[in-house]
């Protein structure tokens, strides 16, 4: 009976039959483990990958989706308290924060970080920058604010057409909004 269960170093596949995907390194002639987890072979692409099932901390690279709330608005910078990374929903990130730059945010001029941002507001962006602070965009359109809160109630706001309406106080306001926005969904 075979094992799928690896520990870090074990052996996945051959290096001259699979390439290594996530989880993996080649050393020599094998495709090893970096992370304890199933191992997980794709003989139509090639690959061989191995899925954590250790409590190790998410890896985050240039070019990943994350999901974040912002905990703070400076004249230039929104920072974000990062939640998970797109495809590792049921990890947690713990204890990390990223910024925006306004620069980051359109491929338009934005005056101000507050009219397209808000405190508290649930952001997805992507990872442009990994060190040595990570630096987010969120200027395609999939990217930006999927759940907005009242700046003045603090009541998640409803999008009526092209504008963000408080159910509660009737504030109007405005956000780079992503596609989306409203659906519950991360995508």
């Amino acid at each position: 009976m075979q094992c799928n269960f690896v520990i870090p170093g074990d052996i996945v596949g051959a290096a001259e039959e699979f390439m290594p995907g996530e989880g993996t390194y080649v050393k020599g002639e094998h495709v090893r483990a970096t992370t304890a987890g199933v191992k997980e072979i794709d003989s139509k692409e090639r690959s061989a990958k191995v899925l954590p099932r250790a409590n190790a901390p998410v890896k985050l690279e240039k070019g990943d989706i994350v999901v974040g709330q912002i905990t703070d608005l400076k004249e230039s910078l929104a920072i974000l308290r990062l939640a998970f990374k797109r495809g590792r929903e049921s990890r947690p990130i713990h204890n990390t924060e990223a910024l925006i730059h306004i620069s980051r945010i359109k491929d338009s001029y934005v005056k101000e970080m507050r009219q397209a941002l808000g405190l508290r507001d649930i952001v997805k962006a992507k990872i442009i920058d990994d060190t040595p602070t990570i630096g987010l965009s969120i200027v395609d359109d999939d990217l930006g604010v999927v759940k907005a809160y009242c700046t003045r109630c603090a009541t998640p706001l409803k999008l009526e057409g092209k504008r963000l309406v408080c159910p509660e106080c009737g504030q109007v306001e405005s956000r780079k909004l992503s596609t989306d926005y409203g659906t519950g969904m991360i995508r």
